[in-house]
């Protein structure tokens, strides 16, 4: 048995285990990317910002009376998209960044 056999032998446990607890943190798995990843936060910061709109038209109609949640929903949407724009100015940062290194 050489260590070569031995390596590729525990390979696959290793991969399964950290499939696991990439799981259990909520980070994509095997075909998902870094794409998907940020698809899926762009979307949940927009469905936020539409439930802060909705909140917001439902206190000027009278349909809402509790000005905290409005506030909460408001802050909620504001901080997320921050931290989404936060992301993009990084990324675009980083992109700028590599296309001057020299090769």
């Amino acid at each position: 048995m050489s260590a070569g056999n031995i390596n590729s032998d525990f390979n696959p446990l290793q991969k399964t285990m950290t499939d696991e607890s990439r799981k259990a943190q909520g980070q994509p798995v095997d075909g998902a990317g870094f794409r998907d990843f940020l698809m899926d936060n762009l979307e949940k910061v927009n469905q936020m910002q539409n439930e802060a709109h909705s909140a917001v038209e439902g206190l000027v109609t009278g349909e809402e009376t509790d000005i905290t949640k409005v506030v909460g929903a408001v802050e909620k949407a504001d901080v997320a998209f921050q931290t989404l724009m936060s992301v993009r100015n990084k990324l675009v940062s980083s992109y700028k960044e590599m296309m001057q290194m020299r090769l």
